[in-house]
């Protein structure tokens, strides 16, 4: 009895460290995605007794990223180091390794020379933030028509974009509507194009436990990367905006998170959360499923197929269980329930403030979703399925029915020798076709016919002359008359998906645009009735999130707050050193030199999704404790409502990484400039 007893009084220590929510949060489940320029001072005080002034927000933003096209970062010394997560930077590191290996065995640049530009990389640090609400709305008088009203808002952002680029040439400005279109704000930021990799560990130990562990906790990936950003050829100067390392966080303690999320769906009603349960996310689950076995076959014949493929296999694998996770969410009655309960709140809080006939919103928008429901399986399958030869066969069909030179250059841009990934992989879209819309329809007909998937595509590609470059440009010579003239077999077929696919764009984007409208007006009532009590949903734009360090029961069990490296060694020993709970070779032989108590990984409350990967997690001095690189499988349910139950984010604890340059990596050059 003193042991449950025991174990009672620490759940109930778990779960008092998490702080309350503002009672609008808590009533509609929208998460902690602070925008930076108004942040809740309110809050903030009454909550955890904390105040910072301006310089400790303006720090804040300046020392945090938006890292390449979907992921955040932070810069971590005065000479423009970067921190980010292995996954962000893997897919950059591959384009450069040639014959090397680095994304399998880890790099190391041992001096300035030696590290190595990723090109196409860059970061952007927002750098100013001004309300342009007022600006955007010129024009835009009462009973005005939306489709003028939009137009008239249009031309009032394009000028706005011409005079911020006009007086800051050096700056990057980007307008961000939120609430859609409640508010907007214009957003500046300075670009370094200049991306140099630094340092990056073997992939199996930032991917350790691989697709098994992914989205799950306890865990024991340390999932970092290093780059440096250049000025002129030089280290950026990054001494007055950047977080120091620290030895990490303490249970309880209270922590910020700053990156850059992408989307959240927490504005959707229920109607539409039940369209992405029964029909879009299963579609989607299905299609992650097929790919990933068509490319496991392959790698598992050949070695340098394995190495193409891998980053692609990862990405699949990492969408796979995402997408699962969010759909077990969906299905869940508890989730499902605390949905409606969130929504009736908001109606009724509407009403109560005179605007109970704005409540039709949400009965025109599940009208909508029944239409939906029918469109989605043919915008998803009359296409090109990714084949290479088609979509040059596309581009020249759209470029014939009156298309401009730019589709020309599109088509011949596409490599079109044989290569069998692409193939297989059409193959399995056209399986998956049939399967969604039967072989009555207009484009399984055209493709298929009776025969198999494997078979069409042989004789479409074997059959066609469409990659030769002398038959590519006798066409376009011909023009239209001789492109519908062609009996070349994609050509034939590309004539059929461009008619199919025009109508399904068409049909969708009706429907699309009635949704995108309704959308607005219940993001713009949401603004109206709860004001800045609430966070406007994720546009891959900088925010930031409070919270504390906690760990939350488990499976009958507990989660600790942190996870320490004898766990890992022994996860590892536990599946005999098996893939993906091996270790790489100089992990084994600095297992004696590692302090087998250092934290590996931890868990908090911050509110977190996909896009913060890579994103710094600091404490009230603004030092860096943790690098976030992932959710619980608890936490996807947070992509529709936001809670703090069970949910946590799972980050990379410094001493994972200081441990790992100093007694693995020999990185000494690089753990002095951490620790100066």
């Amino acid at each position: 009895m003193r042991a449950l007893a025991g174990w009672r009084h620490f759940a109930a220590l778990a779960l008092l460290a998490v702080p309350a929510l503002l009672p609008a949060q808590d009533e509609l489940g929208l998460g902690k995605m602070w925008t930076f320029e108004k942040p809740p001072l309110g809050y903030l005080q009454r909550e955890y007794g904390f105040q910072p002034d301006e310089a400790w927000w303006n720090r804040m933003r300046l020392a945090s990223l938006r890292f390449g096209k979907g992921c955040s970062a932070s810069f971590v010394s005065a000479q423009g180091l970067i921190l980010t997560n292995h996954h962000c930077v893997r897919d950059q590191i591959a384009a450069v390794q040639g014959e090397h290996d680095w994304v399998r065995d880890g790099f190391v640049a041992g001096e300035l020379a030696g590290e190595v530009r990723l090109p196409g990389l860059t970061v952007q640090q927002l750098v100013r933030m001004t309300d342009v609400t007022a600006r955007v709305d010129v024009g835009v008088g009462v009973g005005i028509a939306p489709e003028q009203a939009e137009q008239q808002r249009e031309k009032n952002r394009e000028l706005l974009l011409a005079e911020a680029r006009a007086a800051q040439p050096d700056l990057e400005p980007q307008l961000v509507k939120l609430f859609h279109g409640a508010q907007w704000q214009l957003y500046q930021y300075r670009v370094f194009d200049d991306i140099r990799l630094v340092m990056a560990p073997h992939l199996q130990i930032s991917h350790f436990g691989g697709d098994p562990d992914n989205f799950v906790y306890p865990r024991y990936a340390i999932d970092f990367s290093f780059c440096r950003a250049y000025v002129d050829g030089k280290p950026a100067d990054t001494s007055a905006f950047h977080f120091p390392f620290s030895d990490g966080p303490d249970e309880g303690e209270l922590v910020f998170l700053t990156g850059n999320p992408g989307t959240t769906q927490r504005l959707l009603t229920v109607a539409q959360l039940e369209f992405l349960r029964d029909v879009r996310y299963p579609r989607i689950s299905t299609m992650f499923d097929s790919r990933l076995a068509v490319l496991r076959a392959f790698t598992a014949k050949d070695a340098a197929m394995e190495k193409r493929l891998r980053t692609s296999i990862l990405s699949l694998e990492n969408g796979q269980k995402l997408y699962r996770g969010e759909l077990s969410a969906l299905t869940d009655a508890q989730v499902m329930g605390r949905k409606r309960d969130s929504e009736a709140a908001f109606q009724k809080r509407a009403e109560q403030r005179g605007h109970g006939e704005e409540l039709q919103v949400w009965r025109q928008l599940a009208e909508l979703m029944h239409q939906k429901r029918e469109l989605d399986a043919p915008f998803a399958f009359h296409s090109a399925g990714g084949l290479p030869l088609l979509l040059r066969a596309l581009a020249l069909v759209e470029w014939a029915h009156g298309g401009d030179a730019r589709l020309l250059a599109k088509a011949k841009a596409v490599e079109c020798c044989r290569d069998a990934v692409p193939e297989a992989l059409f193959a399995d879209h056209l399986a998956r076709a049939r399967a969604a819309l039967g072989r009555g329809d207009r484009y399984v007909a055209a493709l298929l016919g009776d025969r198999e998937p494997q078979a069409a595509v042989a004789a479409l590609v074997e059959g066609s002359k469409l990659a030769d470059a002398a038959a590519f440009d006798a066409l376009v010579a011909g023009g239209k008359t001789a492109v519908d003239a062609s009996a070349d077999p994609a050509l034939v077929a590309a004539r059929t998906v461009f008619a199919l696919n025009r109508e399904s764009q068409q049909r969708i984007a009706a429907v699309e645009e009635q949704e995108t409208r309704l959308g607005s007006q219940l993001a713009k009532l949401l603004f109206a009735v709860y004001g800045h009590d609430v966070t406007p949903d994720a546009t891959f734009t900088l925010r930031w999130s409070d919270g504390r360090v906690a760990g939350y029961p488990c499976n009958g069990s507990l989660a600790p707050w942190r996870t320490v490296f004898h766990g890992l060694f022994a996860r590892a020993a536990e599946f005999d050193d098996k893939h993906p709970f091996d270790l790489p070779a100089p992990w084994l032989l600095a297992k004696d030199r590692l302090d087998l108590r250092a934290p590996v990984d931890f868990v908090c409350t911050v509110d977190s999704t996909g896009g913060n990967s890579g994103s710094p997690v600091v404490d009230r001095e603004l030092q860096l404790v943790g690098l976030l690189f992932d959710g619980n499988i608890e936490s996807m349910a947070n992509e529709f409502i936001y809670g703090e139950r069970t949910e946590r984010s799972v980050c990379v604890h410094p001493q994972a990484i200081t441990e790992a340059l100093g007694k693995v990596y020999g990185a000494t050059r690089l753990l002095r400039e951490l620790t100066r």
